[in-house]
C-alpha cells in the first residue's frame, strides 16, 4: 500500500463540468472543485463562504399586481451618496436606497409608484439612465421616463418625441398629373412649389372606405387629381387626409391610399391640392432626376424639402413628370409596435429593434434626444440603419461600450469607429462578429476586457472582447468548463470588484431549479471561477447597485408562496435573515413555520420554529441578533488520482489518511463530516464567539476507502469559513 502526499493550492478553477470528470490531463483539473455550493472563489484562489442575505422587503403575492406574475429589479445611480434600487412588479415600482424601502411616495402614502408596465412587459423590457431619469422601453409600451425628485418624490410619464422617424410599411407613389412644380435649387435645402389650376374644394356627394365621390363641379377628365392630396376638413371623416390613386371623370370617384379610417358620406366637406399637411416625410421624384423629401408643409402649393439626389435644373417640372412617393408612416406607434432596446451613445439617444421592424437601429440628432428624423443629412443628424444579412436578427439588446455594440437573437454585431472619431450618419454601419446570439430578456453586461452575454439558448457564457491582435470583435465561451451551471437562466448581473480581496461577480438565475450561477471574474488574470447559490426557495432576480447585490426570491412558507426582495450582506450568515440588538426573542418574522439559525452576539444558539411570526431565544442577546435560514455550504474536491510508474489509479481504492486545512480568520468546518477543532477548551470563555483562527488546522484518521477518494467541506454552523487550500496523504494499492 503507497501513500502519496498531494497539496491543492487553490480552487481557482471552480465547479468544474462533470463531463470533464477524466481529464485529469488538464492543469485545471488540479485546481478545480467537483461541487462549490453556497461558496465564493476568491482572486487569490481560496474559497469562502457566501453572504448570507437580509430580508429588506416583502412583494404582493395576490392580485394583478403579484411578483408571481412577474418581477424587474433596476438599479438607478442618481450621485455618488444616491443610488437606488428600484423594484418592477406589475403596475408597480418600489424603491430601495441603502438597503431600507421608501415610504409615502409622492406624499401618497404607498411605498410604491403606480406605473403603466404590465406583467406581460416585465421579462422583456430595456432600460438606459441619463441624469435623474430612467428611460424604459418595450416592444407594446410607449417609451417611459421615470424621473427623480427626491427620495420619495418620483414621477413617470410616456415619452413625447420631438419626431418619429418613417417607413413605408405599404409603399405606394402616383404621379401627379394635375399641377406643375418648381424646385429652388437643385441640391440642399430648397422650396418646391406647384401650380394651382387644379386644386378644387367642395361637399362630398358621399364615399366608401377607400373612395371618396367629388362635388358635381369637380373636373370630368380621368385621372386629373391624381398624384394630389385629398383632406376631409369638415363634417364626416373630418381631419383625414390621403392621396388620390386614380380618378374617373364621369363618376367624380376618387380612390384613395391608404383606406380612410372613417369613410365620408355626403355632409364631407373637403379639398384637394397638391400638397397637405401629410405630405411631411413623402418623397417628391422628378424626370429626368431628382429626389426630394419633404420636411415641412407651408402651404396648398408650397413644401420644403432636402434632396437626397439633385434636381437636373430648377426649370418647372410639368404634370406626368414628377411623382409622390407615399406610404411613410411613423414607425414607432400602437398599431406598429415601439422600440426593444435603448441606451446613450456618444450624446444621442438609441433605440434598437421594434415589433415591426425588429432588426433597424434609431439614433437621435446629437443632444436632441426625442428628434429621430434626419433633416440636412449632417454629422449631428439623426441616424437609421438596418441589419440586411442573410438570416433574421431580432435586437435584444445594443450597450455603448468601446464602440456601438448591437447583440440580436442570429449574432453580434459593433460599429467601427475610426480612431476618436465620432459615429455619423455616413459611417454608421454594421460588423458582424460572430453567430451565436444572445437571449432575449437577458441583459449584456460590461466587464473590464469586453462585453459578456448568455447565449441564445442559454447553454453558454460568452465574451464579446476586441483583440488588438486582430483588430476586430472576438468571441469567447467562458462557461466551456461549468455550463452544467447555466439551467436556463433569465437574468444576469454584475458586481465589479471592490477590492483586492474581491472579483468581479457575474450572477445568473435559473429558472430550472431556482439556483444561481456565480462566476467569479478576473479576465486580465484569465480566471474565471464558477459556484453555485442556492437557497430555500429559487432566486428569481438578481441586480447590483453600485456594489450592493440584490436578489428578489420566491420562498414557500407555511404551503404559501411569498416574495421576497433581500440584500447579500457579508456580516450575515444566514437567509433571509431579520437582525436587531438587545433582545430575549424576535417577533414579526415572515417565516412562519420554518426553522431558523439564531445567532446571539455572535454564537450560535439551538435552532428555533416560528410560530405566529416569533422565536424565543435560548438566551437574550446583549448587543446583537440575526435570524434566517439555514444555509448548505458544501464543496467537493474533484477525485484525487495518483499517478506512478506503472500508470494511473483511477479504479484503484483509496483512502485519504491525513488531511491538513489551511485557513483564514476561520471559526467552523467540517471535513467529510468530522468536525475540525476551532475553540480551546482550557479557558472559560465557552459564551463568547468562537475566536477566528488563521493558520494551519490537522486531520487524522479519515475513514473509509473509495474509487473516487474525495475531501468534503461542509459547515453546520452559521460561522465564518475562508479555506486557502489542501493537504492531503493518500494511501493506494501500487498494484502491478
Amino acid at each position: 500500500m503507497a501513500r502519496f502526499v498531494d497539496f491543492q493550492t487553490n480552487f481557482s478553477t471552480g465547479e468544474l463540468d462533470p463531463l470533464l470528470r477524466a481529464r485529469v490531463d488538464l492543469q485545471t483539473y488540479n485546481n478545480a472543485l467537483a461541487k462549490a455550493t453556497n461558496v465564493l472563489i476568491q482572486p487569490q484562489g481560496g474559497l469562502r463562504r457566501r453572504p448570507g442575505s437580509k430580508h429588506i422587503l416583502e412583494l404582493p403575492n395576490t392580485g394583478t399586481e403579484s411578483a408571481g406574475n412577474g418581477v424587474r429589479m433596476v438599479p438607478f445611480q442618481f450621485s455618488v451618496d444616491d443610488s437606488y434600487m428600484l423594484v418592477f412588479v406589475p403596475t408597480r415600482m418600489y424603491v430601495i436606497k441603502d438597503g431600507s424601502v421608501i415610504a409615502d411616495i409622492n406624499g401618497t402614502g404607498n411605498n410604491y409608484l403606480t406605473t403603466t408596465i404590465t406583467a406581460s412587459m416585465l421579462d422583456d423590457m430595456c432600460w438606459t439612465q441619463s441624469a435623474d431619469t430612467l428611460i424604459v422601453v418595450h416592444p407594446d409600451l410607449q417609451p417611459v421616463q421615470i424621473q427623480r425628485n427626491s427620495d420619495s418624490a418620483w414621477t413617470i410619464a410616456s415619452i413625447t418625441f420631438d419626431s418619429i422617424p418613417k417607413y413605408a410599411f405599404e409603399l405606394d407613389s402616383h404621379t401627379s398629373q394635375g399641377a406643375d412644380i418648381t424646385p429652388s435649387a437643385v441640391s440642399g435645402n430648397i422650396t418646391i412649389d406647384a401650380t394651382s389650376t387644379n386644386h378644387t374644394s367642395g361637399t362630398a356627394q358621399g364615399g366608401t372606405i377607400s373612395t371618396i365621390t367629388l362635388n358635381a363641379a369637380s373636373s370630368s377628365t380621368d385621372n386629373i387629381y391624381e398624384g394630389m392630396f385629398v383632406e376631409i376638413t369638415g363634417g364626416t371623416g373630418a381631419g383625414q387626409s390621403r392621396i388620390i390613386e386614380s380618378y374617373v371623370g364621369s363618376t367624380k370617384v376618387a380612390t384613395v391610399h391608404p383606406n380612410w379610417d372613417t369613410a365620408p358620406d355626403a355632409t364631407s366637406v373637403y379639398s384637394v391640392a397638391s400638397f397637405k399637411e401629410s405630405a411631411v416625410n413623402q418623397y417628391i421624384n422628378a424626370s429626368p432626376q431628382g429626389r426630394a423629401r419633404i420636411i415641412r408643409y407651408v402651404s396648398d402649393t408650397q413644401v420644403e424639402c432636402v434632396t437626397e439626389y439633385p434636381f437636373f435644373n430648377t426649370d418647372q417640372i410639368t404634370a406626368g413628370r414628377w411623382e409622390i412617393e407615399h406610404g411613410y408612416v411613423d414607425v414607432w406607434s400602437s398599431t406598429k409596435g415601439w422600440p426593444r432596446t435603448v441606451t446613450f451613445h456618444e450624446g444621442r439617444l438609441y433605440f434598437g429593434g421594434s415589433k415591426s421592424r425588429p432588426s433597424t437601429i434609431w439614433g437621435s440628432k446629437i443632444g436632441l434626444f426625442f428628434d429621430f428624423v434626419p433633416t440636412e443629412s449632417l454629422d449631428d443628424d439623426a441616424i437609421s440603419a438596418t441589419l440586411d444579412t442573410n438570416e433574421l436578427n431580432v435586437i435584444t439588446d445594443i450597450i455603448s461600450s468601446r464602440d456601438f455594440q448591437v447583440f440580436t437573437t442570429g449574432g453580434e454585431f459593433y460599429v467601427p469607429q475610426q480612431g476618436t472619431d465620432p459615429v455619423t450618419p455616413l459611417t454608421f454601419i454594421f460588423k458582424a462578429v460572430s453567430r451565436n446570439g444572445i437571449k432575449p430578456g437577458t441583459r449584456v453586461q460590461s466587464v473590464d476586457s469586453g462585453s459578456v452575454y448568455i447565449q441564445r439558448q442559454g447553454k453558454s457564457l460568452n465574451e464579446f472582447v476586441f483583440s488588438d491582435t486582430q483588430l476586430t470583435y472576438i468571441t469567447q465561451r467562458i462557461s466551456l468548463l461549468s455550463g452544467h451551471l447555466l439551467k436556463s437562466p433569465n437574468r444576469i448581473a454584475l458586481r465589479k470588484a471592490s477590492s483586492t480581496e474581491d472579483a468581479d461577480l457575474l450572477m445568473m438565475t435559473n429558472t430550472t431549479d431556482g439556483s444561481m450561477a456565480v462566476f467569479s471574474i478576473m479576465r486580465s488574470q484569465q480566471v474565471t471561477s464558477p459556484s453555485e447559490f442556492t437557497t430555500d426557495g429559487e432566486y428569481l432576480d438578481v441586480s447590483v447597485d453600485v456594489t450592493d447585490i440584490y436578489t428578489t426570491v420566491k420562498r414557500a412558507f407555511n404551503s404559501v408562496d411569498r416574495y421576497f426582495v433581500e440584500l447579500f450582506q457579508n456580516t450575515l450568515y444566514t437567509d433571509c435573515a431579520c437582525t436587531g440588538g438587545s433582545a430575549a426573542s424576535a417577533s414579526s418574522l415572515p417565516h412562519e413555520g420554518e426553522t431558523l439559525n439564531v445567532i446571539c452576539d455572535g454564537v450560535p444558539q439551538g435552532d428555533e420554529v416560528v410560530s405566529s411570526g416569533s422565536i424565543t431565544f435560548d438566551r437574550a442577546s446583549t448587543t446583537s441578533y440575526e435570524v434566517g435560514l439555514p444555509m448548505n455550504v458544501y464543496a467537493k474536491t474533484m477525485p484525487a488520482e495518483i499517478s506512478i510508474g506503472t500508470g494511473t489509479r483511477i479504479g484503484f481504492k483509496k483512502r485519504i489518511v491525513q488531511v491538513n486545512v489551511v485557513v483564514n480568520d476561520s471559526q467552523h468546518l467540517n471535513i467529510n463530516a468530522q468536525p475540525i477543532p476551532f475553540r480551546n477548551f482550557d479557558t472559560d470563555m465557552l459564551d463568547e464567539p468562537v475566536p477566528e483562527f488563521t493558520g494551519i488546522k490537522r486531520l487524522d484518521g479519515v475513514r473509509g476507502y473509495s474509487r473516487d477518494a474525495a475531501i468534503e467541506i461542509t459547515q453546520t454552523l452559521p460561522l465564518k469559513l475562508t479555506l486557502l487550500g489542501l493537504e492531503y496523504k493518500i494511501a493506494v494499492h501500487q498494484g502491478s
